[in-house]
């Protein structure tokens, strides 16, 4: 692509891209008390770059491709109209499964979802990394299949719906991350374990929809691979034997902490208050507790497969490069198998009739909850636009920057606590209530 994405002669592996895309955040990575003032004396021009994710196969292309539709001459304006892009189909795929999916698979999808996702989850969404797609294609993807499963009657509109959500859902999966990708072929697993060899034969039609789905990302996993660790040199042991294996199983549950806030957003340099995850390890106590209070055979199956899934994927990849719990494998990459294990804890005794949640802790999960997603918000926001040498909550801060919308900061901030209050409000409370009437 002239002027945006151009190839580098003799380098295949490299191309020349806007200087901004390249350098921008080289002034202010891994420098928190820097704002992100200092990108406006950035350099423009194409610059050379050979950290392509799609020219060295280490992702697939579908994310790139849907993307770089987007991509115009204005560097953030493109990348505005990206994220945008992005949460407007997060959003739409939520309003189906709140509109689409029987009472229980809705319960479990979102209430999964509101605990999983603040703050990693709301900060990856709405973002230009792949990853994004991958932990909302993937939880989508399990509510659409397993509803879709439940399905006979292919003259009904809802079940048209349920397959082509099912299948955009599952290709948005497969086209984001290599992992991912695999991920569809478990989820498609689960779905199966959930609903019955007689429902999976009965339903053939659906089931045989699932499957495709899964082939596809059983095949692009094979074509890519397992991508390689990228170790540091010295970060990797030189013998990574039972007593290493040992260390990461007891040091695995760090991985679940920083995926609801113990870990660092950005560029692993911005961190949250404690508040943040102590209210997301508490949610998700309490969304174990109440689904381990009601356990059927099948769920008891798929929580088997999903919790082992959850184990041992980072372990193998871990003992298979020699390194650490903290190193190279980040909470993004297990944060859609940890949404899949509570949204399959969320299941009642049947996809109609959903898990009875108490109301009074819910609300207080909910208010807690409302509470670190805009606390996270502006953690992130403040690190930008003043850098951590100004107080969280200095009432003197001056602004040193501002983003290219124009939109003032205290409006960003107002709409943003507003819309993330409704969302974990409707999800934690209004959803179980209308989803137990149901």
């Amino acid at each position: 692509m002239a002027g945006r994405c151009e190839d580098v002669p003799g380098e295949p592996t490299s191309r020349l891209v806007p200087s901004r895309v390249v350098n921008a955040a080289s002034c202010f990575a891994f420098h928190p008390e820097v704002s992100a003032q200092c990108v406006s004396t950035q350099p423009t021009g194409l610059v050379a770059t050979d950290r392509v994710n799609q020219a060295n196969g280490l992702y697939p292309g579908l994310y790139y491709r849907v993307m770089g539709v987007l991509v115009g001459p204005d560097v953030e304006h493109s990348v505005l109209v990206m994220r945008l892009v992005n949460s407007a189909i997060a959003a739409l795929l939520l309003a189906l499964i709140l509109r689409i999916t029987p009472p229980g698979i809705r319960q479990a999808a979102t209430v999964a979802l509101a605990v999983t996702f603040v703050p990693l989850g709301l900060f990856l969404v709405p973002s230009t990394n792949p990853s994004g797609w991958a932990v909302v294609g993937l939880l989508a993807f399990w509510a659409f299949g397993l509803a879709l499963v439940h399905r006979s009657d292919w003259r009904n509109r809802r079940t048209w719906l349920l397959a082509a959500a099912t299948v955009v859902s599952g290709v948005m999966a497969v086209g984001s991350r290599v992992d991912a990708a695999a991920f569809v072929v478990l989820v498609a697993v689960v779905v199966g374990i959930l609903a019955g060899w007689r429902r999976l034969r009965t339903n053939g039609a659906a089931s045989a929809l699932v499957a495709v789905v899964a082939v596809a990302g059983a095949i692009t996993y094979l074509a890519h691979g397992t991508p390689a660790g990228g170790a540091e040199p010295g970060q990797a042991v030189q013998d990574a034997g039972l007593g290493h294996l040992l260390t990461n199983a007891v040091y695995l549950p760090l991985l679940v902490q920083q995926a609801v806030g113990f870990g660092a957003l950005g560029w692993n340099d911005t961190t949250v208050p404690p508040l943040v995850p102590f209210v997301g390890v508490l949610g998700i106590g309490a969304l174990a507790y109440a689904g381990l209070a009601l356990l059927t055979v099948r769920k008891t199956a798929a929580l088997i497969v999903t919790i082992a899934a959850l184990i041992v994927v980072p372990l193998a990849f871990l003992q298979k490069e020699g390194l650490g719990v903290g190193e190279v494998v980040q909470p993004r990459y297990v944060l859609p198998l940890l949404a899949l294990v509570l949204a399959v804890l969320g299941l009642g005794p049947r996809v109609a009739r959903p898990l009875a949640l108490a109301r009074a802790p819910m609300i207080v999960l909910a208010a807690g909850l409302s509470v670190s997603a805009v606390l996270s918000f502006w953690a992130n926001a403040h690190r930008y636009f003043a850098g951590t040498t100004v107080g969280l909550f200095d009432p003197k801060v001056a602004p040193t920057w501002v983003s290219s919308t124009g939109v003032p900061l205290w409006l960003t901030t107002l709409a943003t606590g507003a819309a993330s209050i409704a969302f974990v409000t409707g999800v934690l409370v209004t959803v179980p209530r209308t989803a137990l009437r149901g």
